[in-house]
């Protein structure tokens, strides 16, 4: 057996050579100086070595204890080097979970290393929903302690309220719980999948009421709460009555500000169909107005703030309305609902003049108000009932406005 004059006395060889102790321990001498100890022992048929530290850090008698307790667990059918690799994991673990292992930190964490090339909105936004739904229910848990079923209760009782922030919390979650993964506090991601809610209605849209819209136009007003040009499309959506895509979409060369016509192209539109847009003296003002905010080089109306060669973020308009208190009330699509409605009330009855107007409307909206077959026939499309109906409408807006 070793001692500790053997130890000191071992000189460094040309090859590494060992000084054997008793059971499988031995001291491996390297040639550059280092000696190192060493348990060589067999589990199932399979040889294995486990490495217990350097002389002289660690003793002759830390060694042999240390010995003792490898050979305990191999007696046991247990191998101690990853016996021991799954303890200094466990501590690792605790210690990570005691120092950052609750939600806040790991959602704060997760917020921080994912904002860049976030627009300050939807940061503004993110941050809201996380405050006002999340961290109330799980800011001081840890975050290995949340389970699917009280994430999935939470989900729930947020989409009775606001469907699309439900929404926008369980992708949050799930990046939050991926996050905690890659950062080793967890395993598996326990956020259900989005089967969990309801699928989006895709027929109908929330649409605010009349004095919602005034109230809606109002706030839109205060020019410091949103850009500019953001601010102009929303109220363009409303204007015109023409989907939010068609309008964030737009081109320079589609409009006449002249005439007071947009005429948007086939390609562009939902039916396939072009679509021509009467503008109101409202719509033709705001256009006027981004015309001179626009580089005269560009082609966009809403050019996107990053690439201006693609048009503004498809929920850019859903945005301003959650950020204005309406998510889950209303939509930029909803807002045609809330023109359809406020003139088919208008032209009710069965008279001819009715009818006639409730087709204009269609048309207003780019429907096809009556089958293929006649539409292929009727070339009349209503442009002057069209005009006086846009113009009504927009004066019916100011009018909203206007009333507190």
């Amino acid at each position: 057996m070793l001692t500790a004059v053997k130890i000191n006395a071992a000189k460094p060889a040309e090859k590494a050579y060992k000084l054997a102790d008793s059971g499988g321990l031995f001291l491996l001498v390297q040639p550059s100086g280092a000696k190192l100890w060493r348990y060589k022992f067999r589990l199932g048929g399979v040889e294995g070595l486990d490495a217990l530290g350097s002389y002289p850090e660690v003793t002759l008698a830390q060694a042999r204890q240390a010995h003792g307790e490898s050979r305990r667990l191999v007696s046991q059918g247990i191998n101690p080097v990853a016996d021991r690799k799954q303890r200094k994991q466990a501590l690792f673990q605790a210690n990570l979970a005691r120092d950052k292992g609750s939600f806040a930190a790991i959602a704060a964490e997760w917020s921080a290393a994912t904002e860049k090339g976030l627009r300050p909105a939807t940061l503004k936004q993110r941050e809201r929903e996380l405050r006002n739904d999340l961290l109330p229910k799980f800011k001081t848990r840890q975050i290995s302690d949340i389970s699917r079923v009280e994430i999935t209760k939470l989900l729930k009782v947020v989409e009775d309220r606001a469907p699309e922030v439900a929404r926008n919390l369980r992708n949050y979650l799930w990046s939050i719980f991926e996050y905690a993964i890659d950062s080793g506090l967890i395993t598996a991601n326990p956020v259900p999948t989005v089967r969990v809610l309801k699928k989006r209605d895709q027929t109908k849209h929330p649409a605010l009421s009349p004095d919602q819209i005034g109230e809606f136009l109002r706030k839109l007003d205060d020019r410091t709460l949103m850009n500019e040009q953001t601010r102009i499309a929303m109220l363009l959506v409303m204007l015109t009555t023409c989907r939010k895509a068609e309008i964030i979409g737009g081109r320079w060369e589609e409009i006449d500000l002249d005439a007071g016509v947009w005429e948007i192209p086939d390609g562009r539109m939902k039916n396939k169909l072009p679509h021509w847009v009467p503008l109101s003296r409202q719509a033709t003002s705001l256009l006027r107005e981004l015309r001179k905010l626009t580089p005269a080089n560009q082609a966009l109306l809403f050019p996107n703030r990053r690439d201006p060669r693609r048009s503004m973020a498809n929920r850019s308009l859903n945005a301003v309305m959650e950020r204005l208190g309406y998510s889950g009330e209303g939509t930029p699509h909803g807002m045609r609902a809330a023109f359809s409605t406020h003139f088919n009330e208008e032209f009710a009855g069965g008279e001819e003049k009715a009818k006639a107007g409730k087709e204009a409307v269609e048309y207003c909206l780019s429907h096809m108000p009556m089958g293929m077959t006649r539409a292929a026939y009727n070339r009349y499309a209503y442009k002057k009932e069209r005009r006086t109906i846009m113009q009504e409408w927009a004066d019916t807006l100011d009018m909203l406005r206007k009333q507190e």
